[in-house]
């Protein structure tokens, strides 16, 4: 390329108009002052950078715990982590962590977050986000079963905070920790080969429609990214989707994500202690229910992310949201009876699957049961899923912290409630048979905000998938900006 040359005597002209004359001039003899001197062009300002929401780290950010407030502490100790396992309290210390307390029957309100260190009760809607004195951090974990902090209270933190909840103890809470804290060293789980598997009973039956809205359009996207070059789709519409077949497809690649949907293992629905044993595994296209010592025994979680769409996948709560809804003596309502029996509890898969030797990084699942009509609008059956695949597979597998990820899914809730308040309002205005719309649009709504809120993460809510190392193709992905060792 030719370098213009400046000869001093040669004259420059400006698109300026002075009223008089258009403005001209001449270089200076010696310009190289002006031409050495450092541009001022996109130099920062004083003002700070906005926080990224990935960085926990940053106490703009944040991240804490929760526990229950145990009876016989002083506010001193209440204020730290100190009455939990050795494997929090480490912890909390290197995280330098918030220790909130969950105390129920609050002045004014059912429930509140205590900060013992930073003085007050947090207001959780609205309270300020970050580390410091009466702010909530935005990435939480319950350390705590959920009789001791209930299920409502994640279910209340997940449209605006990252909410994650551990239910360990002994070795499977020490299995936890370590990897976590140490970023889960030498993983062997490979984004390249994503696993997903559905059970399909036919049409009809449930797993159709969840197979279809759900498991289908998550692979359609994992199988076309071009650095997931071993995905595997273990279809029940085209093969028989057995423990067996998801034994297999695990061991053999060795998954960062992996997807399922089918039943939740719900019975045998009189005996209360074998529910417990059993409550939400999976169960394959033999009705046989995929026992968790089973799958361990083929392979290890080893740092992978696993999505379960199906009943109590996370777990179950007492009394059940849907108490009252359907007919006494169906077999949905002596299912959902019967769940509430076994009481507040998170579910045997996911507890394993986190406690393992190579444990899991977070499970994402259900408390309670899916319904057909909230995956698809009952009226022109418009599937409501897509907010699933942008979880799962825009955010999650771009490496976004996992309660980052699915903080996608809850604006919704916002909406419906929104819908059940005008439905209601039309409802108490309406006679006669008329008010049947609204009482209709009233249960819709409700129940789909509820199932919304009741999609929860076990395990810590910052766990993330690694990512591929980037590479020289610009249309290639990059990994997030997210904290060493995470």
């Amino acid at each position: 390329m030719k370098i213009p040359e400046l000869v001093a005597s040669s004259t420059v002209a400006i698109d300026a108009y002075t009223g008089e004359a258009a403005a001209t001039g001449r270089f200076a003899a010696d310009y190289r002052a002006w031409a050495l001197a450092t541009p001022k062009y996109g130099q920062p300002t004083m003002r700070p950078d906005p926080p990224h929401p990935a960085n926990w780290q940053d106490p703009r950010v944040g991240w804490g715990l929760i526990l229950p407030e145990p009876p016989g502490l002083t506010a001193e100790q209440l204020a730290g982590a100190g009455d939990a396992p050795e494997p929090v309290q480490a912890l909390v210390a290197a995280r330098h962590g918030k220790v909130l307390r969950y105390r129920a029957g609050a002045k004014f309100a059912d429930w509140t977050l205590r900060d013992y260190g930073g003085s007050g009760d947090l207001l959780t809607a609205a309270s300020p986000l970050g580390s410091g004195p009466r702010e909530l951090p935005k990435y939480l974990l319950i350390y705590a079963a959920p009789v001791d902090v209930p299920w409502h209270v994640q279910f209340a933190l997940n449209p605006v905070r990252c909410a994650g909840r551990l239910d360990l103890v002994g070795d499977a809470l020490a299995n936890y920790v370590t990897a976590l804290m140490g970023g889960w060293p030498d993983a062997g789980a490979a984004y390249s080969s994503p696993v997903v598997w559905a059970v399909n009973h036919g049409a009809g039956d449930i797993t159709a429609l969840m197979r279809d809205s759900v498991a289908s359009p998550i692979f359609t996207a994992l199988s076309a990214d071009k650095e997931m070059t071993s995905a595997t789709f273990v279809d029940g519409s085209s093969q028989i989707a057995t423990m067996a077949a998801l034994c297999d497809a695990l061991a053999a690649n060795r998954p960062a994500l992996v997807v399922t949907s089918s039943h939740g293992m719900t019975g045998p629905l009189t005996d209360v202690d074998a529910m417990r044993g059993s409550l939400g595994l999976l169960v394959d296209q033999t009705h046989g229910a995929i026992s968790p010592n089973d799958l361990l025994a083929h392979w290890q979680p080893d740092g992978a992310i696993w999505f379960a769409q199906a009943c109590c996948s996370a777990g179950a709560d007492s009394p059940s949201a849907y108490a009252g809804l359907f007919e006494p003596g169906t077999l949905l309502d002596e299912t959902l009876t019967a769940i509430t029996k076994v009481g507040a509890m998170t579910s045997p898969l996911p507890r394993a699957l986190l406690g393992a030797a190579k444990p899991l990084r977070a499970f994402i699942g259900h408390v309670e049961p899916t319904f057909d009509w909230t995956l698809s609008f009952p009226p022109n059956r418009q599937l409501l899923t897509s907010d699933l695949i942008t979880v799962i597979y825009t955010r999650l597998c771009s490496g976004q912290p996992v309660g980052m990820a699915l903080s996608a899914y809850y604006p919704a809730i916002g909406s419906l409630l929104q819908g059940y308040v005008a439905a209601r309002t039309n409802y108490n205005a309406t006679i006669g048979a008329a008010a049947k719309q609204s009482l209709d649009m009233l249960v819709y709504s409700r129940v789909t905000s509820h199932d919304r809120a009741s999609t929860v993460i076990l395990g810590d809510p910052t766990a993330a998938i690694p990512l591929p190392e980037s590479r020289s193709n610009p249309g290639q992905r990059v990994t997030s900006p997210l904290p060493p060792g995470e």
